[in-house]
């Protein structure tokens, strides 16, 4: 209760600074997976406030009528069993849309929750309330407020302000990223933010999911086979693709794709008839 009241006097605050002229609500979703068409909500939170101060706040669990992968648990903690007698997004659906229309939305990293979120309204039915809303973004924000540009990395890191006329030429930026690298290892020596080996430090700050084939994702292994992690043919395992639309594939592993090396060298493959096999844990 007194987390709610704290969060209530945040939320006015948040109100009287931007001046809101309509009610405003900030939201979170946990899903089964990140697919923002294919995965579905189980949970939905959001809180909100109206130009006058009031506040309101929702917390539904939801049944995804689909299960929850086990490495999806294990990040938000919701299991099959938490949510297979709750009520489904479809029955939500209406009162949520209702409830929203008319409202402005922040969220962090915003595009996520917007983007399942209105892939629920439309599997339901129901026209989605992001109509004609305006969206705010705190990581946005943060981005805006502490540019992550080379110069700003050195300066924070290593202690000086480059000099600006001599950015953007190769051998300047050469010795900048050099010295933003060590002053992030200085700072935060000891501690498990950052690692002293080259495999480890990569890892920490940039992990490859396990399921990944290739470096970014655009090939995945999912339901015991290869799948495309991207585009019209999101999710369908690649002896389908390959089956129904291999000119898709005879472009992807073409000259003119902009394709990373590793991806065409496995589509080229697959056009041969050679599949990928499951990735190493």
């Amino acid at each position: 209760m007194s987390q709610m009241k704290s969060l209530d006097h945040v939320l006015r605050e948040l109100a009287e600074t931007l001046r809101i002229e309509r009610p405003l609500t900030i939201l979170d979703v946990e899903t089964t997976g990140t697919n923002t068409r294919r995965d579905h909500i189980v949970q939905f939170a959001a809180s909100s406030v109206t130009p006058s101060g009031e506040v309101t706040h929702i917390n539904e669990f939801i049944n995804p009528e689909m299960p929850i992968p086990p490495e999806v648990t294990a990040i938000h903690h919701i299991t099959d069993s938490d949510v297979k007698d709750k009520p489904t997004f479809r029955e939500h659906a209406r009162l949520l849309a209702d409830t929203l229309t008319g409202h402005d939305f922040a969220a962090y990293n915003h595009r996520f929750d917007r983007d399942v979120l209105t892939a629920e309204f439309e599997r339901a039915g129901v026209p989605s309330p992001f109509v004609n809303a305006i969206w705010i973004d705190p990581y946005k924000i943060w981005l805006h407020l502490e540019p992550r540009k080379l110069a700003n990395a050195v300066e924070r890191f290593w202690g000086e302000r480059p000099d600006e006329t001599e950015l953007h030429r190769a051998d300047v930026d050469v010795d900048l990223a050099a010295r933003a690298l060590v002053g992030q290892l200085r700072q935060h020596a000891g501690t498990d933010l950052v690692a002293t080996s080259v495999r480890a430090l990569a890892e920490n700050t940039a992990p490859r999911d396990p399921d990944w084939l290739d470096a970014e994702g655009k090939i995945r292994w999912r339901g015991g086979t290869a799948r495309l992690g991207f585009g019209k043919h999101l999710d369908v395992p690649l002896q389908e693709v390959l089956e129904s639309d291999r000119k898709y594939l005879e472009w992807m592993a073409g000259d003119r794709s902009s394709f990373p090396g590793d991806v065409k060298t496995i589509i080229s493959l697959v056009l041969q008839g050679k599949m990928p096999d499951e990735p190493k844990r």
